[in-house]
């Protein structure tokens, strides 16, 4: 909740502090094995006064492990949104091309509402909340390309269509093939280049949206979202995300994943050929959010930019393992990097990820149930806010 006494500032006063801003600039230069990229991007003074501080409002997101029915909803939105004292704005959520949700036709809404697609879609915005929906794959993206999923494709946007043609103001976030620079995705087989991997990307990516646009979708009834992982894996400027971008003509919205994993158990062990590994860290904004935020701002100029996926652990140091919980940290986290990404003028939005298995790995993200206030605090405080239909189609393409 903002303070109220920021609404008494004098004009000159939002002037001088306009001008101290756009007077402090950064100068980021990367070198790729190709290039070399120059990013020039303007950077807030200590002092944030709420028209410098926000520019686009910031909204709030969740991402849990759940099927989203109308139960589910009633059970576990209130919760979540009682962790955070303020409604979501958007849910996300997964699903893949290969989900039986797309092997036949729904045509009866008695069959749409039991379809994996339609349902969770139709459940979550019922309740107020859009949905942020990441369109995987478990099988390669050879075969997406060559015509093998096609049909389930096109499945997929018809289903779509009927939702949006429901009207009301109906529109998702869809993002083909989530995190395409990491090596733990299945898309891709083993013996392709990195060049490879990033062409094969932009034309699966083009696929996808000229299916949809061929079934009857209209090209402002969905928000086409460019979801990477902001470190890559293999983590070489060859394979930074700028190298997958499809382009601004078919993305609505960049964003991507970042996780504080602390020292948590899923940061060491012993690989498959018997040898050991820790890439236990604790880390905040300066390596989590600046560097993938500056670099957007420049790929993509203009585009709001989302945290896909976020979360931190409270496993605060290597001798913490296995089980010692440092909430006091995890706080403190919340805090801080909330706060800094409220500050970021082109930051949209913000989903965390609350949960704590996933992929295999184990790792405390969830946020705790009792005597925990943190993440109640910053939004409110820093004036995250609850977008209903009519703002966030005003803000976004």
């Amino acid at each position: 909740m903002k303070n109220s006494s920021l609404k008494y500032l004098t004009l000159g006063m939002l002037l001088i502090s306009i001008l101290a801003c756009s007077a402090n600039q950064i100068n980021i230069t990367e070198t790729t094995s190709s290039n070399e990229i120059e990013i020039e991007q303007d950077i807030p003074t200590s002092t944030f006064l709420p028209l410098i501080r926000n520019g686009l409002p910031k909204f709030i997101g969740y991402i849990d492990k759940i099927y989203w029915s109308k139960e589910n909803v009633e059970k576990y939105m209130p919760e979540a949104d009682s962790l955070s004292g303020l409604q979501h704005t958007a849910v996300g959520w997964f699903i893949d091309i290969q989900d039986p949700a797309f092997y036949e036709d729904w045509e009866t809404e008695a069959a749409l509402n039991r379809n994996n697609l339609y349902r969770q879609l139709e459940r979550l915005w019922e309740k107020g909340y859009f949905s942020f929906v990441k369109i995987g794959s478990s099988d390669t993206i050879d075969k997406v390309i060559n015509g093998h999923y096609d049909a389930r494709i096109a499945q997929m946007a018809k289903i779509y269509k009927k939702w949006v043609d429901k009207g009301e103001g109906r529109k998702a976030m869809l993002a083909p093939l989530q995190e395409m620079n990491g090596d733990w995705v299945k898309y891709y087989p083993d013996n392709l280049s990195l060049r490879q991997k990033q062409e094969l990307y932009k034309q699966a990516y083009h696929k996808i949206q000229t299916i949809f646009e061929q079934n009857g979708i209209a090209r402002n009834q969905v928000w086409w979202v460019f979801a990477a992982n902001g470190l890559s894996s293999p983590d070489v400027p060859e394979n930074n995300f700028e190298y997958y971008y499809p382009g601004n003509d078919v993305v609505d919205i960049v964003g991507f994943a970042s996780y504080n994993y602390g020292f948590c158990n899923a940061t060491f062990g012993t690989d498959k050929d018997g040898n050991p590994y820790d890439y236990g860290r604790w880390e905040n904004y300066d390596k989590l959010f600046e560097p993938y935020i500056r670099r957007m701002e420049s790929m993509a100029p203009g585009k709001p930019i989302i945290i896909t996926e976020t979360g931190t652990s409270a496993i605060f140091t290597k001798e913490d393992r296995p089980d010692h919980y440092n909430l006091e940290m995890k706080a403190q986290w919340f805090i801080e990097n909330y706060r800094y990404l409220a500050r970021q003028r082109n930051v949209l939005g913000v989903f965390y990820f609350d949960i704590n298995d996933f992929d295999g790995t184990t790792c405390d993200l969830r946020i705790p149930r009792e005597y925990f206030t943190a993440y109640r605090d910053v939004v409110n405080l820093e004036g995250y806010k609850y977008l209903p239909t009519v703002e966030l189609i005003g803000l976004l393409p």
